[in-house]
């Protein structure tokens, strides 16, 4: 029990290389983070990073990195990776920002700002701008819960319009919604669907036994899902989008 409780109390940072001050620091979130040029939990402004570059995922208190199909791809210690577990002091670059990665005491960490600060010099219309806008300050903050939409085809040609009003939820057998229990080919937790605070969908397969398909490719990691896109979860096909307010 004592390691569970020590697990709990650690904080995953990400701490800015080349930047002295405490405050310029990330803390992750307790479940994942996702990281970007335009979309993610933290907005970095830099144009060698992906729209959606990569994530850092809490499993069971390990803290892990996987890149999400970006161009110039991601680097631990200096190494490209797909995806990676991250111990204390690890560096881990993301375009042209490298960052030391640490397990703190949430105790520590409190007083830790969740913005990010740029020593670059910006234009300046853009000078008192941060490099990174992070959502994170979200976690305080009692946000709006949007209603997901999932129009779901089965097997047999009948087609269903489920309406969820959760930010995290999965598909499969277990689930409490659609007819999704008889699927055979389909595991009890098969996908995570997952709303970030700016509204974007991701999802995860759960290391079902069948696996998931996002537009007739299977899976691995974290993806941005589009209305428009097909995603195929045992026998049923989906697209998933969030309900205009």
């Amino acid at each position: 029990m004592a390691t569970k409780k020590n697990s709990e109390d650690k904080r995953g940072v990400l701490y800015a290389v080349g930047n002295s001050q405490h405050s310029e620091a990330i803390k992750l979130r307790r479940d994942g983070t996702i990281f970007g040029r335009e979309k993610g939990d933290i907005v970095i402004n830099d144009h060698e990073i992906s729209s959606t570059h990569c994530q850092i995922q809490n499993i069971n208190g390990i803290f892990h990195l996987f890149d999400m199909n970006s161009t110039n791809g991601t680097f631990v210690n200096n190494e490209r990776i797909v995806k990676a577990k991250l111990t204390s002091g690890d560096m881990v670059t993301i375009g042209r920002t490298t960052f030391r990665f640490e397990l703190e005491d949430e105790s520590q960490v409190r007083h830790i700002s969740t913005i990010f600060k740029s020593k670059e010099q910006r234009s300046l219309n853009e000078s008192k701008s941060s490099l990174v806008d992070t959502l994170i300050e979200g976690e305080l903050r009692s946000a709006h819960t949007p209603t997901v939409i999932l129009n779901i085809t089965y097997p047999d040609g009948a087609q269903d319009e489920v309406e969820l009003k959760q930010r995290n939820f999965f598909i499969g057998r277990a689930s409490s919604f659609a007819k999704f229990d008889q699927d055979p080919e389909m595991s009890r937790k098969h996908l995570l669907v997952k709303i970030n605070d700016t509204g974007e969908v991701f999802i995860e397969d759960q290391a079902s036994t069948n696996g998931s398909n996002l537009n007739g490719k299977r899976i691995k990691g974290m993806h941005l899902v589009r209305p428009t896109d097909e995603v195929r979860v045992g026998s049923a096909v989906l697209r998933i989008r969030l309900k205009s307010t």
